[in-house]
């Protein structure tokens, strides 16, 4: 089974570091530092959907300037 991972940062020395762990057990994470509980950090992301503007949603022309689906 393929774990996820996730970014944590030490409470007491504040290391940063990531771990594959499963998801019930992100909680129990210690620091490779210094044992220290770790707190998880949520990091962002961003999703590029398909344009609503109205237009094919892929450019016909050369440059994307003058295309409305991009």
């Amino acid at each position: 089974m393929a774990l996820p991972t996730y970014d944590f940062r030490c409470v007491n020395c504040g290391e940063r570091f990531s771990r594959r762990v499963p998801i019930e057990e992100r909680d129990k994470v210690r620091c490779p530092q210094c044992g220290s509980k770790a707190q998880q950090l949520l990091t962002g992301f961003i999703y590029f959907g398909k344009s609503d503007g109205g237009g094919s949603g892929s450019c016909s022309r050369s440059s994307c300037s003058g295309c409305s689906g991009c």
